[in-house]
């Protein structure tokens, strides 16, 4: 398994690569599916090599040009069942910020929500907690990790390396998303993540952490607690 990395205007997309095709993790802002499908397409794949689109929530920055990639690889739009909610209608949608600074940055980005909408969809498959991904030729499977949103999820691969999606940030250094739907799930997900003992995590937005930097993160907040 090989993992690219392509930032998509505000968080990152990874595409998976085996030898039984690509699932994209995550889709981007809107109008970045060519950006996409031409990094599949310098990796060596065809679009229709694309077995899923995998949205770790339903967040214009995760889920904003899913339907538009769908179009281009015909391939399925799978997101947990609690986010489905998200995508159904087009207005932005920001949680609680974590502190009153990103409160205050996460109203103003609300205010100007209407400039660049999400195309909204209806997922192909609803996915839950601890639900394999193997008919998708993904060796992996599903953790449902809520807290940023209910249906955030983060997605286990056989060979240790976890997906995390906005679980758990590395902007700066390792630390919980700047905004939560709910804190204890979110605090409760970050735990149970570790638990995973994954051997490196890739984070939505920063650089990927290996288990050490996990570890100090959790040590941090055990000692803060």
């Amino acid at each position: 398994m090989q993992v690219h990395t392509l930032f998509t205007g505000v968080a990152n997309t990874f595409i998976v690569e085996n030898s039984r095709g690509v699932v994209v993790v995550d889709a981007g802002m809107p109008r970045q599916a060519s950006r996409i499908v031409n990094a599949i397409r310098a990796r060596g794949h065809a679009p229709q090599d694309v077995r899923l689109i995998l949205i770790t929530h339903g967040h214009i920055d995760h889920a904003g040009s899913a339907v538009a990639l769908k179009k281009l690889t015909g391939a399925p739009i799978a997101i947990h069942r609690g986010d489905a909610r998200l995508v159904e209608t087009p207005s932005l949608k920001i949680p609680p910020g974590r502190s009153a600074a990103t409160e205050a940055l996460g109203a103003l980005t609300r205010a100007f929500g209407w400039v660049m909408p999400l195309e909204t969809f209806v997922p192909d498959v609803l996915l839950d907690d601890d639900q394999s991904l193997r008919e998708f030729g993904f060796n992996a499977r599903v953790a449902h990790t809520p807290g940023h949103t209910a249906g955030s999820i983060s997605i286990l691969c056989d060979d240790g390396a976890l997906f995390v999606g906005d679980a758990i940030l590395n902007l700066v250094h390792v630390a919980f998303p700047l905004f939560w739907e709910d804190a204890a799930s979110a605090r409760e997900s970050a735990r149970k993540i570790h638990a995973l003992k994954p051997r490196v995590c890739y984070t939505a937005h920063g650089r990927a952490f290996d288990a050490s930097e996990l570890d100090a993160f959790i040590a941090r907040q055990d000692a803060r607690d």
